[in-house]
């Protein structure tokens, strides 16, 4: 089932994500940067603060716990988004969880022109994910993440072509 993040859900998405990323990364970011970061951008504070800004769905299984969340910016005066997160429990991957959650920000998205994506290379199963689902690569480019070097990968899906008057 899919569903909007409530703020009883703040403890379950941190969790979530840092559990992810762990699983994504552990080989690449030293497991210190990484708690940093999910401490310091998942914290009460800020998961408030993206509820009020961003929409955040949750995947939750058939006892009803959540196992993933996607979140999406509302689409802006040019007709884009960004997903701007998506993370399932490894526990979870690759059960259907992933396309629930995309499927269901792509049905509130459907007036969009274009939904955009950041992907860190090294996240190849996600990249894979996102060009199975129709998204374009758009540019690479090298970034910091906490200091440590990474190569972005930007995916677009064009979802409604602009109408020119």
């Amino acid at each position: 089932m899919i569903r909007q993040m409530t703020l009883e859900d703040i403890r379950d998405v941190q969790y979530i994500a840092l559990t992810s990323w762990r699983h994504t990364f552990q080989d690449d970011i030293p497991s210190e940067v990484l708690e940093e970061f999910i401490n310091r951008s998942y914290s009460e504070l800020m998961l408030r603060k993206q509820l009020e800004k961003t929409t955040i769905l949750i995947a939750t299984d058939l006892q009803g716990l959540p196992v993933g969340y996607l979140s999406h910016t509302p689409i802006d005066e040019d007709g884009e988004c960004e997903v701007t997160a998506l993370h399932v429990l490894p526990s979870h991957l690759e059960s259907g969880y992933e396309e629930l959650l995309l499927n269901a920000a792509l049905d509130l998205l459907h007036s969009a022109q274009r939904i955009d994506v950041y992907v860190d290379e090294r996240a190849n199963e996600l990249q894979h994910f996102y060009v199975d689902h129709g998204f374009l690569h758009v540019e690479s480019f090298p970034e910091l993440f906490e200091g440590i070097p990474v190569e972005t990968i930007h995916y677009s899906l064009p979802v409604r072509q602009p109408v020119y008057m």
